[in-house]
């Protein structure tokens, strides 16, 4: 089982230019990615997606490409004169308009980036594409690791709370068939406080028992819920992507949890029924991490 948030880098230097990529991801329905890269390598982004596509299935991806000119490179690239003469002249014009004091000089010239143009094109998307590939690889298999290694501690934590959800379940279990015992000493004792003079109808007070025993009965709703946690446990532990069948499992977890609560007419029940909802609520959020 694998998260859906992570990151992963990788980068290289060679003797024209350094290429870095770095790789984030967080929680999605889909597998989306963003890209962030110059516009010179805007016609690899189909290549770079499809790489992507066979590591990972869901989640947002956003890949960060960095490609820095070497001085090994700048020394390579020589001065546009025609750009300089314009450049120049532009300059001059302004200095007199601003009535600025000092000469226009070579310095000023140079700083202009616009000036320089190189003599081949050693960053070309075409001959960068083999390095770029290579990194893309490397960065999301950095990725992937730290994705599986973040999906194991929320394997972990699920782990721990499906173990607390069935400790509930046990409790409202033993608690229920108790609750129908209290409730028909309780009537039986309203009754006698009411007017001790008459006698109770046995019959009528079966029917009243039966009736609460029926509205209160929750064991159907726990077998289901034992069920779920069996499948989700399983779910956990198995092969594949999991998030969307563990998300389908935890809805079913929910409902079971609302009937309880529902049918609860006392805190024994009542009080554990919310704490379980609050549960399955928690893993549902865990939930939408995972892959």
């Amino acid at each position: 089982m694998k998260s859906m948030t992570g990151f992963g880098r990788a980068e290289i230097d060679k003797k024209k230019y350094r290429l870095r990529v770095e790789m984030a991801s967080v929680n999605g329905r889909f597998l989306e990615i963003i890209f962030r890269m110059p516009r010179s390598l805007a016609g690899v982004e189909a290549r770079i997606k499809e790489v992507i596509g066979h590591m990972f299935s869901r989640g947002k991806i956003t890949i960060t490409v960095n490609l820095e000119e070497t001085p090994a490179a700048m020394a390579e690239a020589i001065i546009n004169p025609e750009t300089a003469r314009v450049y120049y002249a532009h300059l001059v014009k302004l200095k007199k308009e601003l009535k600025l004091s000092g000469d226009v000089e070579l310095g000023h010239l140079v700083a202009n980036p616009q000036l320089l143009a190189n003599t081949e094109a050693n960053i070309d998307e075409t001959l960068i594409w083999p390095d770029l590939e290579k990194l893309v690889k490397r960065a999301s298999a950095d990725l992937k690791k730290m994705r599986a290694a973040e999906g194991l501690n929320l394997k972990k934590d699920m782990q721990g709370r499906i173990k607390h959800i069935s400790q509930l379940v046990a409790k409202i279990e033993k608690q229920s068939p108790r609750n129908v015992s209290a409730y028909k000493k309780r009537l039986e004792k309203r009754l006698k406080e009411l007017d001790s003079g008459v006698e109770l109808d046995s019959k009528r007070l079966a029917e009243e028992i039966t009736v609460y025993a029926e509205r209160s009965d929750v064991t159907e709703e726990c077998i289901r819920l034992k069920s779920h946690n069996d499948m989700f446990l399983k779910t956990l532990n198995g092969n594949g992507d999991a998030g969307k069948r563990l998300n389908f499992i935890l809805q079913e977890m929910g409902r079971e949890a609302n009937t309880i609560g529902s049918k609860a007419l006392s805190s024994d029940i009542s009080v554990p029924a919310i704490e379980m909802k609050e549960e399955v609520e928690k893993l549902r959020e865990q939930v939408q991490n995972i892959e």
